[in-house]
């Protein structure tokens, strides 16, 4: 992960830093559910894959590290998180949106 140079007495960010940050966070939080959702969806069926389950654990288990592992000041990550998984978590909502009556 990518941190930018700040000196020990410059451990401010910014107010847009902050926010970044905190989408970042909530978009892998996201991200997560998904994979449990998806986790659930395969344990549930009458002959699970187990090869699928253990991917899809994997995946959700690499999420939870890349999110504790990212700080405000990793600002290519928080911009690439944003971009990336925001795209991925707009296009499943879209496709699970609730039929409207």
């Amino acid at each position: 992960m990518e941190t930018r140079s700040r000196t020990h007495r410059d451990l401010r960010w910014t107010q847009d830093e902050a926010i970044a940050f905190e989408c970042a966070r909530e978009v892998i939080t996201d991200m997560m559910a998904i994979q449990t959702g998806q986790i659930a969806e395969e344990a549930n069926k009458s002959a699970p894959d187990a090869s699928r389950l253990a991917s899809l654990r994997a995946e959700r288990s690499r999420l939870a590290q890349e999110r504790a592992a990212l700080h405000v000041d990793h600002l290519a990550d928080v911009a690439r998180i944003r971009t990336e998984y925001g795209a991925i978590v707009r296009a499943w909502r879209e496709d699970h949106r609730a039929i409207e009556a």
